[in-house]
């Protein structure tokens, strides 16, 4: 794989003194020199440079780095020299690490020493020389045999200079007398001289690819020998913004290998990974076992992927040879371990031997499909997985990944974009696609007794995909008690007074790959007690943490390069809170859309449950974001954060008290009487026609008349007690919508109020002037009576609209008071305008005061005329 030097000098790791008397180690000895060979162009160290402190990082800079390869003897040449700023500075440089292949590489030494004030001090007799195992990657099981030459410099101080140089002579014999490197021209720090110089014969046919940069090579020759030499001075440091995706290379590069093309690197890899003879015998049987028990060839799959990422366990042991061409199947199956290369040999054996078709594929789980634009190499990759193909699909296995379910189309193998199969034939790479059901979906009840007491929180988790296989490894390698903990802890961050009130169960649907957690707490402390001024409050709080750990706001702002995101990434989490009492809640959805992220908050409320309902939801949609994107991707992030969260407050100095007049909404509602009430009398003197003017006796009122007088009657009680009981009037209820800080704040409400109170005042008042135009039977009251059945529909349905859209309270008796009026308009408006009975009844006319009392007197003789 391709490496590139950082701040910390190239082949230099801190090493600590502890590792120079560890068991096995090498005893101190004199640090041997040998003269630098004669093919290596020498340049002297700069011992004066430009830069300052202020311009670089870690407490040195870098004087010279000057790389020289010479091919014909499979020698690569190092020196560097180093100026130290700081006294973090000595600790970096005056502790340095060399580390090497003992198997194919042999490291000598040609130059230690320090400048002082512009005089050298050799430091090979002085330092403190050992040799120990190395061993970087034990961590991650990874065993490469290699080894590393510690030096340790005394009296090293601030302004010295220190110069090295060594040389490496071997190659891996994997390579096959074929060279592959690449070199940056650039790094964080500045850099003061930079020598790049490739010996070559004619034997070696180099391909040179620029990348980022417009440096040339001078080419020289010298009989058989030809030499590319690149040479750069007072190169300006390039800083790294935070959060970049790790394919992305800003540094101008050289590429330089004698592969002419992908196939011929594959053409190189068929045979590290060809099997020789059949299969041994445990593998053999392990094999029929399967084919025994699996008659289907995907499940077949399911069970040989499994077998081989379950059973065999990752460990690589890659010295030389080893770390390029895997151990043979049936050894690994023998042993039961493997790295990636074993187990992907392992796996498509077994595959193969089920006639199922299987090929190693090499990916870089770095670059991802950056690859591709390199110049073809055998060490452009990092890791080893499976290609299947199956009923005309292609099915991507990493069998690295332990405890992994679903079904082998829907295993969630992560996509590493490009990969080059190891298949004949091959040509180049193949892009890779892959399940993308990664997803995560929480839901959090909390049951509120009452307000301001201990709550139930029932947490509910459920993981998808790729994270269900996370979850599904730690609880197999971690103890439940300690996770249980873990996870109380995580809430009681937010609720420190919490504790467990049912322990900690899981269930795992390994067919689908999902993986469900359980929890249960008691939260005595989700009330919170604030004074502000006279008043007293209980504010609680509830948040989607789990979205906003997901989150993504990147520490560089101002940005060059683009940021790297999780992908793919999907969080759900819903709260849901049980109020022990109805609870004025405003409806609200909010979308915020992004060409790399969707996000979505919905706030509800369920009045027969009453229940408040928020609904979080977040998607990444690609895995980075473009620079000329990220300032408004950043924007939008902030604006998920400002919306995550919902409060709920209780004004406890308003709670005491019952009632509290309103004198601004009495005025209000006395004034608006007063206003209604001159239009009732100015209305008193509208005066049409009789609508049966030949009957000049008049009727009786009766028939159905009788129920209309009674309605009327009623109307006006049934109004006041609504005015009276229906906290128009409470300055307690005012408080409550209007002020921001209570959780009941609905200006909307409020608006709705005023408006109610307008339109009863006015029914109030024009049921008096029914009721005064029915017992005189005007001539007005059929038109009237119609109008008024007609606008006590209009209201009713334009007040339970408004109510249900903006969740201002709902009941049972909503729709039935809609219900009521439309029946009432339905029968009283025909009947007032048809019937023959309102026609002779209501002919009084305004100003005929003799005719109305002689039709007063016939009304008492007349008979009664059905309806």
């Amino acid at each position: 794989m391709f490496l590139r030097f950082s701040g910390i000098p190239t082949g230099i790791l801190l090493a600590s003194l502890l590792l120079l008397f560890l068991p096995g180690a090498a005893a101190a000895a004199k640090l041997p020199l040998i003269a630098t060979p004669a093919w290596v162009q020498p340049l002297p160290v700069p011992l004066s440079t430009p830069v300052q402190g202020k311009d670089i990082s870690g407490g040195y800079h870098s004087l010279l780095k000057n790389m020289q390869q010479n091919l014909a003897s499979h020698t690569e040449y190092l020196h560097n020299g180093y100026k130290i700023f700081t006294e973090e500075g000595i600790q970096a440089v005056s502790e340095l690490r060399f580390e090497y292949d003992p198997d194919y590489q042999k490291l000598q030494f040609h130059a230690l020493r320090v400048w002082r004030n512009g005089k050298p001090i050799d430091k090979a007799a002085t330092v403190k020389y050992s040799v120990i195992q190395s061993e970087k990657e034990a961590d991650r099981h990874i065993y490469n045999g290699r080894l590393s030459a510690v030096l340790i410099l005394d009296d090293v101080r601030v302004n010295d200079i220190v110069e090295y140089a060594y040389s490496l002579q071997g190659w891996n014999p994997v390579h096959q007398n074929k060279f592959s490197a690449n070199y940056y021209l650039q790094n964080y720090d500045p850099i003061d001289e930079l020598f790049i110089r490739i010996n070559t014969t004619p034997d070696h046919k180099l391909n040179i690819k620029s990348f980022n940069t417009s440096a040339k090579a001078t080419v020289t020759s010298a009989g058989q020998q030809q030499a590319y030499t690149w040479h750069l001075k007072n190169i300006s440091g390039s800083p790294y913004d935070s959060d970049v995706p790790s394919w992305y290379d800003p540094y101008p590069c050289l590429y330089i290998s004698e592969y002419n093309s992908w196939s011929e690197v594959v053409n190189w890899a068929l045979p590290l990974f060809a099997v020789k003879g059949p299969p041994g015998k445990e593998l053999t049987q392990e094999i029929e076992r399967i084919k025994q028990t699996h008659g289907d060839a995907t499940e077949r799959l399911a069970t040989a992927v499994q077998f081989v990422q379950d059973k065999i366990r990752y460990l690589g042991l890659e010295n030389g040879i080893s770390g390029y061409k895997p151990f043979p199947p049936s050894q690994i199956m023998r042993q039961r371990f493997g790295d990636c290369k074993d187990k992907s040999l392992l796996l498509c054996t077994m595959l193969r031997q089920m006639d199922i078709e299987a090929y190693p594929a090499l990916v870089n789980t770095n670059y991802l499909d950056q690859v591709k634009t390199w110049l073809p190499t055998t060490q452009a990759f990092n890791h080893c997985i499976v290609l299947v193909e199956l009923l005309g699909k292609k099915v991507w296995i990493d069998p690295t990944i332990s405890l992994q379910r679903g079904q082998p189309e829907n295993l969630a193998t992560p996509n590493y974009k490009m990969a080059l199969v190891l298949k004949p034939g091959t040509q180049g790479f193949t892009a890779m696609q892959t399940p993308e059901n990664t997803k995560v979906k929480v839901a959090e009840s909390f049951f509120l007794d009452d307000i301001g007491g201990p709550v139930k929180l029932e947490v509910k988790t459920e993981y998808f995909g790729y994270e269900a296989d996370i979850q599904r490894s730690k609880f197999s390698n971690s103890n439940l008690k300690e996770i249980e903990k873990n996870y109380l802890n995580y809430y009681a961050n937010q609720y420190p007074a919490i504790t467990v009130t049912r322990e900690l169960a899981f269930l795992d649907n390994e067919r689908e790959n999902i993986f469900t957690t359980l929890e249960e707490y008691t939260i005595q402390d989700l009330w919170i007690r604030e004074e502000k001024g006279q008043d007293s409050l209980l504010i609680s709080n509830f948040y989607p943490q789990i979205i906003r750990d997901r989150l993504l706001t990147p520490a560089t702002l101002i940005r060059k390069m683009p940021i790297a995101l999780n992908y793919p990434a999907e969080i759900e989490q819903a709260i849901h809170i049980y109020m022990p009492e109805s609870w004025p809640v405003n409806p609200d959805t909010k979308t915020i859309k992004d060409k790399s992220f969707f996000y979505q908050s919905n706030i509800s409320y369920k009045e027969s449950s009453r229940c408040i309902s928020l609904l979080y939801q977040y998607r990444n949609l690609r895995d980075q974001v473009p620079v000329k994107e990220a300032a408004i991707y950043i924007k939008n992030q902030k604006a998920v954060t400002n919306d995550l969260g919902f409060q709920i407050t209780r004004n406890l100095s308003l709670t005491n008290k019952k009632f509290a007049m309103n004198w601004l909404m009495a005025v209000f509602a006395l004034a608006t009487f007063g206003l209604v009430g001159f239009g009732a009398y100015k209305l008193y003197f509208y005066n049409p026609p009789a609508l049966s003017p030949a009957f000049r006796a008049g009727l009786p009122i009766g028939g159905w008349l009788v129920l209309v007088k009674l309605g009327l009657l009623f109307m006006p009680w049934r109004l006041g007690l609504l005015l009276y009981s229906g906290d128009y009037f409470n300055q307690v209820i005012w408080q409550e919508i209007t002020n921001p800080a209570a959780a009941a704040y609905k200006p909307v409400l409020a608006i709705v109020l005023v408006a109610e109170v307008i339109i009863n005042v006015a029914l109030l008042v024009f049921c008096i002037l029914l009721i005064v135009l029915f017992f005189r039977k005007r001539t007005s009251l059929p038109k009237l009576m119609s109008f008024y059945y007609a606008a006590s529909l209009i209201f009713v349905i334009a007040d339970t609209a408004i109510v249900q859209a903006y969740s201002l309270g709902t009941g049972s008796n909503v729709y039935r008071e809609v219900f009521s009026g439309f029946m009432a308009a339905a029968i009283w408006i025909p009947y007032f305008n048809l019937s023959s009975r309102v026609k002779e009844t209501f002919i009084n006319r305004l100003g005929n005061a003799a005719e109305n009392e002689l039709n007063s007197v016939a009304e008492t003789q007349a008979q009664e005329v059905p309806a």
